[in-house]
Parts: C-alpha cells; sequence; structure tokens
C-alpha cells in the first residue's frame, strides 16, 4: 500500500494525516506535487510513496485538482474547529522548481490564510520560497516556515541536492523570514555529520526559533557515524547555545 491509498483524514481529500516517524513532525500534511525535481541523493519519498526514482526527479507532477482539494479540505477544518496545523510538504518539496510554473503553493496558502488554518512550511527552494513571503508576513499567526538544511558546505549541496538552492541561498531565505517576522524553523534531518550539524546551528541561531534533528537513513554515509556519539555532541551544543531543539525518535532513545 502507497501513501497515496491511505491519504486523508474523516471528510478530507488531500490532507492527511502522517504515519510513523512523519508523525513527529507534523499531525497533518499535504503533498503537493507528485515527484520532486530537486533530484536529492537520500531522499526516502521515492521508497514511501513507491514511485520509479527516474520518473520521481526527472517528471514530478502537480496533482489533479489539488488547489481546489487543498480549499475544500481548509474548510472542512474550519467547520469542524481543527486547529491541528498542515506541514507541506513530506514527499516533495513546495518550493521545486515545477512551482514557478504552477504557483500552486501560493494558491494553497492563500486557502490556509482564507479559513484562518495554521501551516507549516518546508522547503528547499530558497529564493523561489520568496515570492510568498508577503502572505506569510501578513498573517504571522498562522503560519511557520522551514528549510531542510544538510550540509555546511555549498559544494556538497550542489552535489548531493542538484537542482535544490545551495545552502547559502536557503540559510538567507530564513534570515530575511526572521526580519518580517516570521516564525522560522529548521529541519536538520538527513543529518550528515556533527561538523555539518554544529555549523549550520551556530550561522542560524540568531534567527531560527526551532530545530528538528534526525539521523541519515536512506544513504550508505549512515553507517560511517556513530549516532550515539554524534547525539551527546549536537545536545551539548544545542544546550550551551540555548536553542529550541527537538531530537527525532530513533536518536532520541540511543
Amino acid at each position: 500500500m502507497s501513501l497515496w491509498d491511505f491519504e486523508g483524514c474523516e471528510k478530507m481529500k488531500v490532507i492527511y494525516e502522517p504515519k510513523g516517524k512523519a508523525r513527529e513532525y507534523a499531525e497533518l500534511a499535504v503533498n503537493i506535487y507528485r515527484g520532486c525535481g530537486h533530484g536529492c541523493e537520500y531522499c526516502y519519498a521515492p521508497n514511501v510513496i513507491k514511485m520509479n526514482k527516474l520518473l520521481f526527479f526527472n517528471e514530478p507532477s502537480l496533482r489533479p485538482y489539488i488547489t481546489k482539494q487543498i480549499n475544500d479540505d481548509a474548510y472542512e477544518m474550519k467547520k469542524n474547529n481543527d486547529n491541528r496545523e498542515v506541514l507541506m510538504c513530506f514527499t516533495c518539496d513546495p518550493y521545486q522548481p515545477e512551482d514557478v510554473f504552477h504557483q500552486a503553493t501560493r494558491k494553497a496558502i492563500q486557502s490556509f490564510v482564507h479559513h484562518g488554518r495554521h501551516f507549516s512550511i518546508l522547503t528547499k527552494g530558497g529564493k523561489r520560497s520568496e515570492r510568498d513571503f508577503d502572505l506569510l508576513a501578513e498573517h504571522p499567526g498562522l503560519c511557520r516556515y522551514g528549510a531542510t538544511l544538510v550540509f555546511c558546505n555549498d559544494e556538497h549541496s550542489k552535489k548531493y541536492e542538484p537542482f535544490a538552492a545551495i545552502t547559502s541561498e536557503r540559510i538567507e531565505s530564513l534570515k530575511k523570514a526572521h526580519e518580517l517576522g516570521i516564525k522560522t524553523w529548521v529541519s536538520l534531518e538527513p543529518a550528515w555529520s556533527y561538523a555539518d550539524v554544529s555549523d549550520l546551528i551556530k550561522r542560524t541561531a540568531d534567527f531560527v526559533d526551532e530545530y528538528k534533528i534526525g539521523k541519515l537513513n536512506y544513504h550508505a554515509h549512515a553507517k560511517e557515524i556513530n549516532w550515539k556519539e554524534f547525539k551527546e555532541e549536537v545536545v551539548d551544543l544545542c544546550e550551551f547555545l540555548g536553542v529550541n531543539y527537538t531530537l527525532k525518535n530513533d536518536l532520541a532513545v540511543l
């Protein structure tokens, strides 16, 4: 069974309750695109939705009727007084290159704002995502803007995340969001190394409200990391800097 088979809460079409590890990030989520053009080497999504990797990375597509369905679901949430936050997105990036043409993410934001629903963004889109900062800044109580950061080195970012915005660009977008009064967060998952995570936290601590930290699970490099030692070092750093952080369960239990 794929994600698409069980997607949807009661009376909802495309907003769904994540299962397993994803549940640690959000109670509700929506995936606007099928596939993602960023081509990240460590991506878990093709396996999760049981989609051929070549199709997933090379032929991402807007899900049919997705913007209308999001609007319908946001209306149902409002009617049912459901104030749970909706994450965009788990199995794709809401600001992948495909969105430059469709602008479906902006339409989704407009629906959430219109119905007064809480939502969160997670992206590697960098400057592409800044297109919608006007909407986020107008409704800071409804939204959070997040970026996935993996590598402190832009060259490694280009190598392993070839079509995503480079790390420095994502960091600059986080800073701009913060300056506009938008709540910011960072997903440090997958963690590539303590050196990367340490550098990324130090570079962004002044303008990031929360960090979520999790292991690398879908790449051979994960076997090269002593995760227990990694956890201890990361916790010590976060406590020393006084940042707000959460460890994913598979890291926290070590």
